[in-house]
């Protein structure tokens, strides 16, 4: 669960609590004062039937609202005085002086033969009047207070429901700003990698747990910044150094190779020449790592246009004799002035590192298909070989660093795993993108596209 839903749920929860308790101490209060205005009503109208008893020596029930159930009894003998229409239609028990009661009354309708529920107020008042003293019950039906009660009780519910809807498109908004600074920093947390590592989340004054987080953060970018630097430094810096001690030792192997050979047994012959292939192949892994740190340091390049037809055609040409020493056949379909925006020699490096791969895990008396097509907006250029091809679940490694299918054939044929590193770096500097298909045993396809430029 995401932790925008969290907090909405924090949110809505806490309101329909709230709201819940809030609204069952409005209803208890509702209740309880409709009692007391009903027990008010009961009281003044117990007065008032005193009143008019002095006056209508008996005669009340014209004057008496047919709503009230009225009862007097004369308080010393405990005879009943008087009895209002309603007391004689429904038959309530007594009740005791200064009390009241909620009673539930069954009566039958003699039309249809159903009995009725019907519940009833009730509540005793010792009045005294002159030099007498009465008990009046009144009682009133208490059909419109349980009917505005119901319409509570449903009122409630609905008003909670509707509370909900509107506390989670408060809270929704209310998280959105919430996490917005987090959305932010995941953003730019995503976009920044080993090649922009400079980039930093932004700081602002406020000085809240966003603010810190943003700043620890950044914090732990400038560690991974300065051991990424400290790396690819040494990196560099190491393959530098490696090159003249290198260098010397292939001229000095050259040198015993080509004139004290005869002299020489045939064991320590082949050692040097063994020798010999090691320090070349020493020699093209320190090249390629040098090339490889100086691209990730290039941030863009100068862009010229660049004959890509021309390009190709002369890198085919000077790769044509080592497909005809394995039997290869070469075949190429190039459009005429096909041209690209790019950096010349980093175009020719990286499309001679694909024919050097072409060739080189191809199989002999196998093919190797060169084409090149313009769109609008971009060139493609696809090199297709025979050959073992790559599995399918190593396909999305092989752009990685010292990456080998098969470490095996790789160092048989002196394969450094930097080869396709070099070409995906230098078709990114260019704005472009390469992407590779294979199906095993049977062949392999480069695809590189690189913005189009029109010479015209």
């Amino acid at each position: 669960m995401t932790v925008r839903r969290r907090i909405m749920l924090l949110i809505v929860g806490t309101g329909l609590v709230s709201g819940f308790l809030f609204s069952g101490v409005v209803f208890y209060e509702f209740v309880e004062q409709s009692f007391r205005l009903l027990d008010s009503m009961l009281e003044e109208e117990a007065y008032k039937v005193v009143e008019l008893l002095e006056h209508t020596k008996g005669q009340l029930n014209s004057h008496i609202d047919d709503g009230y159930w009225i009862v007097i009894y004369d308080r010393q003998d405990s005879e009943v005085i008087f009895r209002s229409n309603m007391a004689d239609f429904v038959r309530l028990p007594s009740v005791k002086p200064n009390s009241a009661v909620t009673i539930r009354h069954v009566a039958v309708n003699d039309a249809s033969g159903k009995s009725k529920v019907e519940a009833f107020r009730l509540k005793a008042f010792p009045i005294s009047s002159g030099d007498k003293n009465y008990i009046v019950q009144v009682g009133r039906s208490l059909g419109k207070v349980e009917e505005e009660i119901r319409e509570l009780v449903w009122g409630i519910p609905l008003g909670l429901l509707f509370s909900v809807l509107i506390l989670i498109l408060i809270s929704r908004f209310v998280t959105g700003k919430i996490l917005k600074p987090i959305g932010q920093m995941k953003d730019l947390a995503r976009d920044i990698s080993e090649k922009n590592l400079e980039q930093r989340l932004p700081v602002n004054e406020q000085g809240d747990e966003f603010n810190d987080l943003a700043v620890t953060i950044n914090q732990m970018l400038d560690r991974l910044q300065y051991s990424f630097m400290r790396q690819r430094n040494f990196l560099f810096d190491t393959s530098h150094e490696l090159k003249t001690p290198l260098a010397t030792i292939r001229l000095a192997i050259g040198e015993i190779c080509s004139s004290d050979m005869e002299s020489l047994s045939p064991s320590v012959r082949d050692n040097l020449l063994r020798l010999n292939d090691q320090v070349l192949r020493m020699e093209r892994l320190v090249k390629d790592l040098l090339d490889m740190s100086s691209l990730e340091t290039l941030s863009g390049l100068d862009l010229k246009p660049v004959h890509l037809t021309e390009l190709l055609s002369a890198l085919i040409e000077d790769y044509r004799l080592l497909s005809d020493a394995r039997n290869i056949m070469m075949e190429v379909h190039l459009p005429e002035n096909l041209w690209v925006k790019g950096d010349e020699e980093k175009l020719r490096r990286a499309f001679s590192n694909l024919l050097n791969n072409a060739i080189k895990y191809n199989e002999d008396g196998g093919q190797i298909v060169i084409r090149a097509e313009r769109y609008v907006a971009e060139a493609a250029v696809i090199i297709e070989n025979t050959g073992p091809g790559v599995p399918e679940e190593d396909l999305p490694k092989v752009f990685d660093q010292f990456y080998r299918v098969e470490k095996s054939r790789s160092l048989d044929y002196g394969g450094s795993g930097l080869g396709l590193p070099i070409v995906k770096r230098i078709v990114e500097l260019h704005k472009g993108r390469v992407d590779i298909e294979s199906k095993q045993g049977e062949r392999t396809r480069v695809i590189v596209r690189l913005p189009g430029y029109n010479a015209r």
